[in-house]
């Protein structure tokens, strides 16, 4: 029987390429096997008590196994486990258009506040998790009854909890959430059928990526998916380099889920990192993440490298500003050909490579440069509104607005606060998004108890180039008073590099340890 910690390991298993491929009829039998002891089998074939009345993502399958391994004494082989989930997931999953508002939640996205329509689900239901959890389920409603009464019989003290003390809480999730889970994520739902009649996304083949990786700087990297041993398995081998021209390189192993649902394990540049991504769109992206702090993530976007109509898609960095020399990377297709042209205040100085599907080139923009959209044209490719150009900033804005840290030790790993700065500048009425800028970053005390506790003293240091914020290390600290914890709440704030009166702030709460870790929170 696995332990809780070993039961939630964060898809450590399914993550991983399948050992072989296995036929459905195959996974079938592992289920009548493994599950069908406590899940009666229908005479409808591939159809069991419970199990096929719930629809859920991979890590919510994976959690369901894991519970009945932890809870249930259910003894099961990793490759079992690993065939069932992908099963499950595959044939009871969620189609794109259902998932597509959790997304944050399924790529680790911390630090985000979650809103719902009904008035009241989050007082019901969001007390212990996020909210997005049960979003990212579908169930009868004799389903969504079932789980109210497991909560109640799993956690009896859920009726005297904040917010469900002033409430028949039992009554009121059976008569008000139960019929609105039902109405809004019932079991059948019309983008679920056309999903299952869809063809499968196909990620093999040569790609482009690129995104920003928090306290290094914007990146780009060939992508070579080639099929591996097992049923929708993958190698991957990315080759690359930041905007600075230092390498970056990289390969992994992924699994498809559900025809869309991308899962891998990478290690970039010597770090372990897990990846998610959503297929489905015309330009699929995701987030790569550190599995042992997951603040650290960058949002990614892949595009396929295959002939296509020549275009540009993307520009790192995301704006000029005047008087400025440096790299410049422009994506796209059909960028090998024809003449590059950034217009009359943007000198080419050098071509550093050129392909169909990327151009790297040093340039340097000019003491007049004009504020607004600078034309780019590649050969037969032009955009309108893809680079930006600026004199200064006239606004800033950090993200996230409140980030919570995570003091840490060995076993558990502290979790940073990462912060992003965006400028922006104003070209007569319109508002012009430049993208990240070159900022400064600092903390002071929140309030006066945090300057009374010597919060910045004890809760971490921030790396004043980058915005990331390291935790102190976890346990009593005998500097502080009462042996307190290096906990904190913290004042964040961004100023533009030449512009320090542009600025804006955050707050940041240094928190203890989180030592349940589920893949869904």
């Amino acid at each position: 029987m696995l332990s809780p910690a070993q039961g939630l390991s964060v898809l450590a298993l399914t993550l991983t390429p399948l050992a072989a491929a296995t036929a459905v009829a195959s996974d079938q039998s592992l289920i009548d096997q493994y599950c069908s002891g406590c899940h009666q089998a229908s005479d409808e074939s591939g159809s069991w008590s419970r199990i096929s009345q719930q629809r859920k993502t991979p890590e919510g399958w994976d959690m369901t196994v894991a519970r009945m391994q932890v809870m249930h004494g259910l003894e099961l082989p990793n490759d079992a486990r690993r065939d069932i989930v992908k099963y499950l997931a595959d044939t009871r999953g969620l189609a794109p258009e259902e998932s597509e508002a959790q997304r944050a939640l399924i790529e680790r996205r911390l630090n985000r506040i979650e809103s719902f329509d009904h008035p009241i689900y989050q007082e019901m239901c969001a007390r212990c998790h996020t909210g997005g959890r049960a979003q990212l389920q579908r169930r009868s409603q004799g389903e969504w009854e079932h789980l109210v009464n497991f909560h109640i019989g799993q956690f009896q003290t859920t009726e005297y909890q904040s917010m469900a003390r002033d409430r028949d809480w039992f009554g009121v999730a059976l008569d008000e959430i139960v019929p609105w889970l039902a109405e809004t994520q019932g079991l059948t739902s019309e983008a679920w059928e056309a999903w299952q009649q869809a063809e499968p996304h196909e990620p093999e083949g040569e790609w482009q990526l690129w995104g920003h990786w928090p306290g290094e700087g914007d990146f780009y990297a060939d992508v070579s998916v080639v099929p591996a041993e097992g049923e929708d398995a993958y190698r991957v081998a990315l080759d690359g380099a930041f905007t600075d021209g230092r390498r970056l390189d990289g390969d992994g192993q992924a699994v498809v889920y559900t025809g869309y649902e991308w899962r891998a394990r990478l290690t970039l540049n010597g770090r372990d990192f897990k990846q998610v991504l959503d297929l489905s769109r015309e330009h699929p992206g995701g987030r790569i993440f550190d599995d042992l702090d997951d603040a650290l993530g960058m949002q990614v976007t892949m595009l396929p490298q295959e002939a296509q109509a020549a275009n540009l898609v993307a520009s790192l960095p995301a704006s000029l500003k005047a008087g400025e020399r440096r790299r410049l990377v422009l994506l796209g297709h059909g960028l090998d050909k024809g003449e590059i042209d950034l217009g009359e205040h943007v000198t080419l100085r050098r071509v550093v490579e050129r392909s169909a599907h990327r151009l790297v080139v040093d340039v340097e923009a000019g003491s007049q440069l004009p504020t607004g959209w600078l034309p780019v044209t590649v050969g037969e490719s032009s955009a309108d509104a893809l680079l930006a150009g600026y004199r200064q900033v006239d606004r800033l804005e950090v993200s996230p607005a409140l980030g919570v840290a995570r003091i840490g030790n060995d076993k558990t790993p502290p979790v940073s606060g990462v912060f992003t700065a965006a400028g922006y500048t104003q070209m007569g009425d319109e508002t012009l998004p430049l993208g990240q800028v070159p900022v400064r970053w600092d903390v002071a005390p929140w309030d006066d108890i945090a300057e009374r506790d010597e919060d910045v003293k004890f809760a971490g240091v921030m790396d004043a180039a980058t915005g990331v914020f390291s935790p102190a290390g976890a346990g009593p600290n005998p500097q502080r008073q009462y042996n307190a914890n290096s906990v904190g709440n913290l004042r964040v704030t961004a100023a533009v590099e030449g512009q320090p009166e542009i600025q804006d702030e955050a707050q940041l709460i240094v928190t203890v340890q989180r030592w349940n870790n589920p893949p869904l929170r």
